[in-house]
């Protein structure tokens, strides 16, 4: 008898989820963009509600199943906004920052340990109380302090509370070009404000106590305090407690970028291979339990242990999304039922989405979440284009494929974010995989056997012969990277094609869909057609920018795809965050040469770069005048000399001298941009 041929189920058939995710996502996204009032937010519920209450009487009526889907999405979308309206600390009645006093102390709880900056320490605290004329009342929310640096060294620690005076500043940008959006990564943070002081101005309260952390924080101190005592080298024990314990305060900052610019970055975060190591260790001490039909016990014990690692290394995203999706994997096994991986990990990011809405736009969670994805979707096509016999090869093979595989869908978004691609990678991750593995088991096993120093001591210096080899293999890969390989450029449209041509090769491929055939090669040519236009652009552009950068001023021309230093007063390190990321905005990485000339011309413009205070009379006319010196600017002798239709204060001048500058120029009637207050200028 003959069989009625089935239709292959849909990706959204098999993986139920991805309905749910993405107006979920959406949701989220639309409350991210927007400014909601109470009232703005009374009015969404109840719009939620009556959408509740339509798709009940339409969900009666089978008639209209369209109808239906389209509401459950809309219903899905607002529950997105409503997830995130409630784990927004604004809408909280007793956050500090809903009415900030500055004759008002604030009672703070230092929350981490103070992280050293050049001149001041970064100190994360918490706001539990204000107190106001005498009268304490209860307040929440996040903020930062930087403490001025003095003669005498920091003594406050993590647990710490302190009272603080009411000098909030709301956290915003320095206004560089395509810098990084720092205030809106502490807004997602629920973090809003800061404040700059001295520790004369700030009263001890109360020290932290041990016994008042949680257990997980008391775990956390002393596994940070074995692996401290017996690793001794700064940039070994920096890196075994950022990969082993989540805690990145004594991380290296150059190693860091060693390991992002050969794409292993990904081994520093508690991820699944931190919980996939730290599975087998419990299964190796349960080594009796050999039967498959125990293997369900293993998982039972695995279960809460993992969960309590997890909390003790601070509950990062990627973290939580892999003990997540152990639970779930977990379940299945104790339950008996079948793995489901796509669904699995789409339900993982949806709950923790609506537990914290805002981590769909950490980088950390994206990247975990679509290199797994990467992974579930190509890890076995790639694996099939060898078939190796030894085992050692078949081991060898499957640890390339799965860094080609998780690359596939990753490489896009590093791009994105990062501008940079490791060429090496696959030699960078086989060999990061295999250093990963030894030291996440030599981390645990110093902290095990801390009660045996002797024997703790000699696991330790194992560890840092092999991290300073390591580190000494990813020094000369990131060398062997092409300069331009660091100067990558990908807009959010670019992204999306570039994803559609993955996907719609990889179902030519893998399902033979000529439809995925048409949409790549469709996508492919819009891609080509942006990048062109892109390149043309580039090299037609002339700009001149006067950067932000505290207490100094750096100057650059760009011409074409190059950029010139007019003038600088700094070293070129601490100028690198702000100038780097508009040479690869502005596709402009090489440098023609330092020029010193004080007067340039842009499109045609004069653009003066004043060095010094003027003695002369003389009447010389420019279109922009730049103030490049210390001391308080005449505006009145200027006008007459340059008669600018701007003046650009540079960082040079302090707070009051730029205050009496602006108004000035405001009562001759001259324009003045100052950079500290309004960000960088570029003239175009």
């Amino acid at each position: 008898m003959k069989r009625w041929p089935l239709r292959e189920a849909y990706f959204w058939e098999t993986a139920p989820f991805f309905r749910l995710l993405l107006p979920f996502a959406a949701g989220i996204l639309c409350y991210d963009a927007s400014s909601f009032s109470r009232q703005g937010s009374a009015l969404l519920f109840i719009i939620c509600f009556l959408f509740v209450l339509l798709a009940g009487v339409v969900y009666g009526r089978r008639n209209y199943p369209q109808l239906i889907f389209l509401l459950q999405v809309v219903i899905v979308f607002f529950f997105g906004m409503a997830a995130s309206y409630f784990t927004d600390i604004r809408n909280d009645k007793v956050w500090f920052g809903n009415g900030i006093k500055e004759n008002t102390d604030y009672l703070v709880r230092i929350t981490d340990a103070p992280a050293e900056k050049e001149n001041s320490w970064k100190v994360p605290a918490r706001v539990i109380s204000v107190v106001n004329d005498g009268k304490v009342s209860t307040a929440s929310g996040d903020a930062f302090i930087y403490l001025y640096k003095d003669r005498f060294p920091l003594r406050l620690r993590k647990g710490d509370t302190i009272l603080v005076p009411g000098k909030w500043q709301p956290i915003r940008n320095a206004g560089n070009p395509f810098e990084f959006d720092y205030a809106a990564y502490c807004r997602r943070n629920g973090i809003y404000y800061q404040q700059s002081c001295s520790p004369n101005d700030i009263r001890l309260y109360a020290t932290g106590e041990p016994g008042d952390a949680s257990m997980a924080s008391r775990a956390h101190d002393w596994c940070m305090a074995q692996l401290a005592k017996y690793i001794t080298e700064p940039k070994t024990k920096g890196l075994i407690q950022a990969m082993l314990l989540g805690d990145e305060v004594n991380l290296d900052e150059d190693l860091r970028q060693s390991y992002s610019e050969t794409g292993i970055i990904h081994i520093i975060a508690i991820s699944g291979g931190n919980v996939t190591i730290f599975f087998l260790a419990i299964s190796g001490a349960l080594w009796w339990l050999r039967h498959k039909k125990h293997l369900w016990v293993k998982y039972a014990i695995a279960l809460p242990l993992v969960w309590f690692y997890v909390v003790m290394a601070g509950a990062p995203p990627s973290a939580v999304r892999a003990a997540i999706m152990f639970s779930l994997l977990a379940f299945s096994v104790i339950l008996q039922k079948g793995y489901n991986g796509p669904n699995q990990l789409l339900a993982t990011a949806f709950l923790l989405l609506c537990a914290q809405p805002m981590w769909l736009f950490s980088v950390g969670f994206q990247l975990s979440f679509v290199a797994v994805l990467s992974l579930i979707l190509f890890y076995k096509p790639v694996y099939k284009w060898l078939s190796p016999t030894n085992k050692l090869a078949k081991l060898l093979w499957g640890t390339v494929a799965a860094s080609i595989s998780a690359e596939i869908l990753a490489a896009p978004l590093v791009v994105y974010y990062f501008h940079m691609f490791p060429l090496l990678f696959i030699v960078a991750n086989a060999l990061a995989y295999l250093f990963m593995g030894f030291v996440l088991f030599a981390g645990m096993a110093v902290i095990l056997f801390s009660w045996f120093p002797a024997l703790a001591k000699l696991i330790g210096v194992c560890v840092v012969w092999t991290v300073t080899v390591f580190d000494k293999i990813v020094v000369w890969l990131q060398s062997l990277n092409p300069v331009s390989f660091h100067f990558l450029v990908l807009t959010g449209t670019e992204l999306i094609l570039v994803y559609l041509v993955i996907m719609g090769f990889s179902l030519f491929s893998m399902k033979q869909q000529k439809a995925g055939l048409f949409t790549g090669m469709a996508a492919a040519c819009i891609l080509l057609i942006l990048l062109s236009n892109e390149e043309w652009v580039r090299l037609h552009q002339q700009k001149l920018i006067v950067y932000n950068t505290p207490k100094t001023n750096h100057i650059e021309l760009i011409t074409g795809g190059e950029y010139a230093v007019l003038s600088t007063d700094t070293a070129t390190k601490k100028t690198a965050y702000a100038v780097k990321p508009a040479h690869i905005g502005w596709r402009a990485w090489r440098q023609n040469s330092d020029e010193t000339n004080e007067i340039t011309y842009v499109n045609g413009r004069s653009f003066l770069i004043l060095n010094r205070e003027i003695d002369t009379g003389a009447h010389f006319p420019v279109d922009y005048l730049v103030i490049n010196y210390s001391g308080q600017p005449g505006v009145a002798q200027l006008k007459a000399v340059f008669s600018p239709s701007l003046i650009i204060a540079g960082n040079n001048l302090n707070e009051m001298q730029r205050e009496k500058f602006v108004k000035d120029g405001a009562d001759a009637g001259i324009r003045i941009y100052a950079v500290a207050d309004s960000g960088a200028f570029v003239l175009e």
